[in-house]
């Protein structure tokens, strides 16, 4: 008759072991045959985890990385509007310093014609 001998492992998973006429040799073989099915079960498991780890890091690299390029950009913006603050306030010196000069010019037509 066919003995039947099952295995819990971790994750739930059972494995079934049908001896069938096997002698005391043959059935430490069968046993041995499940034992290397639950160890390689347990690495494709851990192997399945890592790559789920890997893939995790993967996505924070990727995130870091646009993190990266848009703190480049936001500073890129920052240098460009300290630039156009820079260029208004010249340009309102730049106004200061014409209006002035018409002014003199002003005063120095006025001052010839009094004369």
């Amino acid at each position: 008759m066919a003995g039947i001998a099952t295995y819990q492992v971790p994750f739930d998973k059972i494995y079934l072991l049908t001896a069938v006429r096997l002698t005391p040799g043959g059935s430490s073989i069968a046993h041995i045959y499940t034992q290397t099915i639950h160890r390689t079960t347990q690495s494709t498991q851990t192997i399945h985890r890592t790559t789920q780890s890997t893939q995790k890091i993967h996505r924070t690299t990727q995130s870091t990385q646009r993190i990266h390029r848009t703190t480049q950009s936001t500073q890129t913006i920052h240098r460009t509007t300290q630039l156009t603050q820079t260029i208004h306030r010249t340009t309102q010196s730049t106004q200061t310093i014409h209006r002035t000069t018409q002014l003199t010019q002003t005063i120095h037509r006025t001052t010839q014609f009094s004369n």
